[in-house]
């Protein structure tokens, strides 16, 4: 339901999930909206790229909320017969030993062996009394956390080689919020209840922690999760919204009234629009590259050190057979993190008689992943892949890559105080929000992104800016 209009402009940077969803709420409160986008399509890390006949998607996203109001929206986006429902199943490869992930008491215990269960419960509980006498390190890093929370025995054997696979940094050097909180509280209270409070319990098993995905109903669209950007487009089309794709910004003007006034080309044409409210989607530095007048040295120095992590996605194309057994295995010592069993997410991604392997690989913008080609990045995954049994060389029919360069934000030990110092000098500008996992230097899945900005709307619109 659309309400009547009114004379607030708002201007939104970026058409990800975030700036879209933002779009069509400002448009059902009666505001006029225009999205500006850099790319040549919408969707940001929520995208499907089209191959011929192949859909690569950035990693298998899924929909799911916990949130029934988030969820039904995303649902009503399609019709029945663009959806269909699906079962997510994960584990992680350890010590050639297929282990239930997340990381449980009941992995532990009796999936890793019993040397590692021996050692890991014994320097577990362990830990949890030495920190009942106040013997606990204080947490400066992630290392400090993970030690705390898991032991040194956990920590060397499981956290420390992936964390550090995935970063590209020792722990030492990463904040603690670089696992989302929801991980850190299930990994936590599984543990605890199992080692402390439930010894022998079967209730812990990995369908009953409190995970988001895990207790909810998870769904895929038949064209890809990059559906989901392309539908919310069309609703914010319907709706009256205007959209700029293929955009160059030069300049986003803050006026002595606290109105906006940006500058852009699209080609050949060039725009200027004004705005009574700013939403920015967009890498905080970019942000900070176009604002004039021209913020403290100070702020856009920690601005510019707030860095993200880039993604590549090697796509591995092979006759139709399910290659993981999984929907997908998260690995240690490989040059991928992640392998994506594409045919358990949705079938339709790649021709009948055919299934994909994704190898996700992170990776920092412009280094030497980041430069190689296709075939360079397969040729460093295809000996492991052989190796672990998965594949062999011969039956790889084609292979694609899609590539992100800020697909997560880097929280380094600073990364607090330089955000903090961001944020800070935003309270002095009125009418200007960063929001969203790339705009607003958060992680969030899509559903999270979802919320986000019906958080916000519904704010602004309380305190009578909207």
């Amino acid at each position: 339901m659309t309400e009547e209009k009114t004379n607030i402009k708002v201007i939104i940077l970026g058409a990800g999930v975030t700036g879209l969803s933002a779009g069509v709420r400002f448009l059902e409160n009666g505001c006029d909206v225009c999205i500006v986008e850099k790319a040549e399509h919408v969707g940001g890390l929520a995208k499907t790229v089209v191959r011929g006949d192949y859909l690569l998607d950035l990693g298998p996203h899924h929909i799911y909320s916990k949130n029934e109001s988030i969820l039904k929206e995303m649902l009503d986006l399609f019709e029945k017969d663009e959806i269909a429902p699906i079962s997510i199943q994960v584990k992680m490869l350890f010590h050639d030993r297929f282990v239930d992930y997340p990381l449980s008491a009941k992995t532990v215990l009796s999936q890793m062996g019993p040397k590692h269960a021996f050692y890991g419960s014994l320097n577990y509980v362990w830990t949890a009394f030495r920190n009942l006498f106040g013997l606990k390190l204080k947490e400066k890093s992630f290392h400090d956390w993970a030690r705390n929370n898991f032991g040194d025995y956990l920590y060397g054997i499981f956290f420390k080689p992936y964390t550090e696979q995935f970063w590209g940094v020792p722990c030492e050097e990463l904040s603690v919020d670089c696992i989302p909180q929801v991980k850190k509280q299930s990994f936590i209270q599984t543990l605890k209840n199992f080692f402390l409070e439930r010894f022998a319990s079967e209730r812990l098993s990995a369908s009953e922690h409190d995970i988001a995905w895990e207790k909810s109903p998870n769904f895929y669209p038949v064209k890809g999760f990059g559906a989901v950007s392309e539908k919310l487009k069309e609703l914010f089309l319907s709706k009256g919204g205007t959209l700029r794709l293929n955009c160059d910004i030069s300049e986003l003007a803050i006026n002595e009234n606290n109105t906006y006034t940006l500058n852009y080309r699209n080609g050949v044409e060039s725009f200027k629009e004004e705005a009574t409210y700013v939403v920015s989607s967009i890498p905080v530095p970019s942000l900070f590259q176009i604002l004039k007048p021209i913020p403290p040295a100070s702020v856009v120095q920690s601005s510019e050190s707030l860095k993200y992590l880039s993604a590549v996605v090697l796509y591995i194309v092979i006759q139709d057979r399910d290659v993981l057994e999984t929907s997908f295995v998260y690995m240690v010592g490989r040059p991928y993190n992640r392998l994506s069993n594409t045919n358990r997410m949705q079938p339709k991604l790649c021709p009948a008689g055919e299934n994909m392997l994704a190898c996700e690989i992170t990776c920092s913008f412009n280094d030497e992943i980041w430069k190689s080609s296709d075939e360079e990045i397969f040729e460093k995954c295809i000996s492991h892949l052989e190796s672990d049994k998965f594949i062999t060389r011969e039956e790889v029919k084609k292979i694609f890559t899609v590539r992100a360069k800020n697909a997560y934000p880097f929280y380094r030990l600073d990364y607090k105080d330089n955000l903090s110092a961001v944020f800070e000098y935003f309270k002095n500008i009125p009418n200007l929000t960063l929001a969203g996992r790339v705009g607003a230097f958060k992680y969030m899945d899509t559903h999270e992104c979802l919320e986000d900005t019906a958080n916000l709307v519904e704010e602004l619109k309380n305190q009578g800016t909207i």
